[in-house]
């Protein structure tokens, strides 16, 4: 990996602790309604829905050694709850080093990606058999949660300039 795509280690440890637990517990308290829902439907769609935030953590993994981040093992400010790839990294990788593979890494990435968008698509079909309203909202919250999340959260990360979720974020703010 270049030598610019190292990560920062002046936002080690991450310092906006208390905005990222802001504003993620009730995304996951919202993702543990939205399953108990899910449930009233069917067993299965609960662990569809279940499984595509493990499959999202567990891909992620990799992601985590291969950018060298340095909150694997401890807090991860990750999008959507992710700390749990921060912990399976360790688990999973332990302290060795990985042979890194830019196309295992993007295929993880894309793998973890798929799963991520999931989260806020998947239920949309059985929460408007609830409500159109209840629908519309839960994807409005996932709407202004990323905003929230890539404006505050990504702005002092310490690999905001390697993850794709940081590049992007550099993008749409304009900003280093």
């Amino acid at each position: 990996m270049p030598e610019e795509m190292k990560p920062d280690m002046s936002c080690f440890p991450y310092r906006r602790k208390k905005l990222y637990l802001a504003i993620t517990i009730p995304l996951l308290l919202l993702y543990i309604l939205v399953f108990i829902y899910l449930w009233s439907f069917s067993f299965i769609l609960s662990l569809i829905f279940l499984s595509l935030y493990l499959i999202m953590c567990f891909f992620m993994a990799y992601c985590c050694v291969y950018q060298d981040c340095p909150y694997v093992g401890g807090f991860c400010p990750g999008a959507a709850g992710l700390m749990p790839a921060s912990l399976l990294a360790k688990l999973i990788y332990g302290n060795r080093k990985i042979k890194k593979s830019k196309r295992l890494f993007d295929i993880n990435a894309s793998i973890a990606f798929v799963a991520f968008l999931g989260m806020p698509f998947f239920p949309l079909y059985w929460l408007a058999r609830l409500g159109i309203l209840y629908a519309v909202g839960y994807f409005l919250i996932h709407i202004v949660y990323y905003i929230i999340f890539l404006k505050y959260v990504c702005e002092v990360c310490a690999i905001r300039h390697i993850c794709p979720g940081g590049r992007f974020r550099e993008k749409v703010f304009k900003s280093r």
